[in-house]
């Protein structure tokens, strides 16, 4: 939910303008972001977008963030996540660099000792 306009009315995007943006932008987590601009219209009021310039306002923000290399939510997924970009429990729980019998050794091993592994992606048992 998107507040526009001065007079703080709600705004909510089709379902055919979500899957055409996500279409549009496949690096990007369109609800993820439409999330992040909520928050942002949310923090600063003097700087909300009209009824009539929500449209260009979301598909800009878009454009900038799939510029950027997409959403990290996106990019998650993948196992050549920075280091920096992991919490210590996801690098303690690492099992991306296994295969086989020792990946599955150790996803067992972790969701019992933790309740979940990771393997490029946050996992819970």
């Amino acid at each position: 939910m998107l507040l526009a306009g001065k007079e703080k009315k709600d705004w909510q995007p089709e379902d055919s303008d979500i899957i055409a943006w996500q279409r549009a932008y496949p690096a990007i987590n369109v609800h993820q972001e439409l999330a992040a601009m909520e928050s942002w219209c949310d923090a600063n009021p003097t700087r909300r977008k009209t009824a009539k310039g929500i449209k260009r306002f979301v598909n800009s923000w878009l454009a900038r963030a799939e510029d950027k290399g997409g959403s990290p939510q996106a990019k998650a997924k993948s196992s050549n996540t920075s280091i920096r970009n992991k919490s210590i429990e996801m690098q303690m729980t690492d099992i991306s660099w296994l295969d086989g019998e020792d990946y599955e050794m150790m996803k067992q091993y972790y969701i019992q000792k933790r309740g979940f592994y990771y393997d490029g992606g946050l996992i819970n048992g």
